[in-house]
């Protein structure tokens, strides 16, 4: 990734963090910020990928064999997922989901090439278009590989999120990391919460999850299941097996 590559992609205004959500900017309903933020702020947020050099840094660092993307209104973060493994010279695509029920956009193939090739990524990004219970009804689907990093940015309401939660995670390798974005709504109306109403059932219902909260643009949060080394038991088993206690050694 370079300059040139970072002012290219944000020529085209739909893909501008503030638009998107994306910005790092205090979350919330409108008056907070967002895509109605004053245009000082939009000015000044014009040429940063906010929230995007994070996407791209976790799939640059981490190296995930399968990444799968759910949901985007123009592509902002399946292509940088997809330009992290371009950079990296992988030979795998991300898998990107979305059934275009917002607009038309994802419908023409041909366009949606064109598209993702604006941005030197239209090998390492493969488009599904069908919802999440379509695509994990594929024999693809059934063939794909345990997933190593997924992000889910489907539709804002409770029954959609959970059905893409409950579809997809399952199929997650050990030590997964799944990105949710829209986990602060940017409208004061509950209905558009569902990441935030699941999340908070998550924390109650499963606590081998670590949840970080990230409360910019629309919200992210990160998900990943405790390691072991993190654990109470790791601990307890550290102190029960070192034989010199109060010693400084390492």
């Amino acid at each position: 990734m370079d300059e040139e590559w970072i002012d290219r992609l944000l020529s085209h205004a739909d893909m501008a963090p503030n638009r998107t959500g994306h910005a790092v900017i205090p979350a919330g309903p409108p008056e907070w910020g967002g895509r109605h933020s004053a245009l000082d702020v939009t000015d000044r947020l014009r040429h940063d990928l906010g929230l995007g050099w994070l996407y791209y840094a976790f799939v640059r660092s981490l190296r995930p064999s399968t990444v799968v993307c759910i949901g985007s209104g123009r592509g902002f973060v399946p292509v940088l997922l997809a330009k992290a493994l371009a950079d990296l010279h992988a030979d795998h695509p991300i898998m990107f989901v979305d059934p275009s029920f917002d607009d038309d956009f994802w419908r023409d193939a041909a366009a949606v090439r064109r598209w993702f090739a604006t941005f030197d990524v239209d090998k390492h990004i493969q488009h599904h278009l069908m919802t999440t219970e379509q695509f994990t009804a594929t024999q693809e689907f059934a063939e794909l590989p345990l997933i190593d990093f997924l992000f889910i940015d489907g539709g804002h309401f409770y029954e959609t999120v959970r059905t893409d939660y409950d579809l997809l995670t399952p199929k997650l390798a050990a030590g997964a990391t799944v990105m949710m974005h829209d986990t602060v709504s940017r409208s004061a109306n509950p209905k558009w919460s569902g990441p935030r109403q699941l999340l908070l059932e998550v924390a109650q219902t499963d606590p081998d999850w670590q949840l970080l909260d990230l409360p910019f643009g629309a919200g992210v949060t990160i998900l990943r299941r405790q390691p072991m080394q993190c654990t109470q038991e790791y601990f307890d088993g550290l102190c029960a097996d070192w034989p010199h206690p109060g010693s400084l050694d390492f």
